[in-house]
């Protein structure tokens, strides 16, 4: 199994990207893999789908440019499931480290406690694996109407129709630094990527709501 890895760049930390680059050269990986590092001034989405296009194998792996590998197995553990004919993605886990979060101030951190530590996101890119026919299938990642966030959750709700997502025991480290005002423009892009959801999707009611509730600045904490 051979893997191509995608990391889209946006002013990157060059002393973070040493690290992944320093992890990705220690990965105990039965196969070959090539790392796509795309600094193209483009959307997300679009980089990612400009790294797919260039991809000379058939899985794809995303990395965030401030996320690093756990270890040396990491890529291995995240692409094993993909072996299986029904699973088309797997997922790290993503870890924001106690000791980078308490460096934030006082009001970014009340705005990342639900990051603290390790949670296990439904797709989202800092660390996934997918079959590249897979997402082919599904035209690759919305560029169009997803241009700072949402494509996970839109790539997510059209995966799941063709077969299943794998959570393997596996983490990424997620470094990212962060203040009061880049957090509140995060959620300002989380809720333009919300809307474009609802836009685009049948959620049914529910999740319409809830996804309204959650994009709201303050009752979404």
């Amino acid at each position: 199994m051979n893997v191509s890895i995608i990391m889209p760049l946006y002013k990157a930390d060059q002393k973070i990207m040493e690290k992944i680059d320093s992890m990705l050269k220690r990965q105990k990986f039965s196969g070959k893999f090539e790392v796509i590092k795309v600094d193209k001034g483009l959307g997300l989405a679009a980089s990612i789908n400009y790294g797919i296009k260039k991809a000379k194998y058939d899985i794809i792996v995303t990395l965030h440019q401030d996320c690093i590998p756990s270890d040396k197995h990491w890529l291995q553990i995240l692409v094993s499931s993909l072996k299986q004919k029904n699973v088309v993605a797997s997922v790290s886990k993503v870890e924001l480290p106690k000791d980078l979060w308490k460096k934030f101030n006082i009001f970014a951190r009340a705005l990342t406690l639900k990051e603290l530590g390790i949670v296990s996101p439904s797709l989202d890119e800092k660390g996934c694996a997918y079959k590249k026919d897979a997402l082919e299938k599904v035209g690759l990642f919305d560029e169009k109407n997803f241009g700072t966030a949402g494509e996970d959750l839109d790539m997510y709700l059209k995966l799941k129709q063709f077969g299943l997502i794998s959570y393997p025991n596996t983490k990424v480290i997620h470094m990212h630094n962060t203040t009061f005002y880049k957090r509140l423009k995060k959620i300002a892009q989380n809720a333009n990527g919300y809307g474009a959801i609802i836009r685009t999707k049948d959620l049914g009611f529910y999740k319409r709501f809830l996804g309204i509730l959650a994009a709201t600045p303050i009752i979404g904490l």
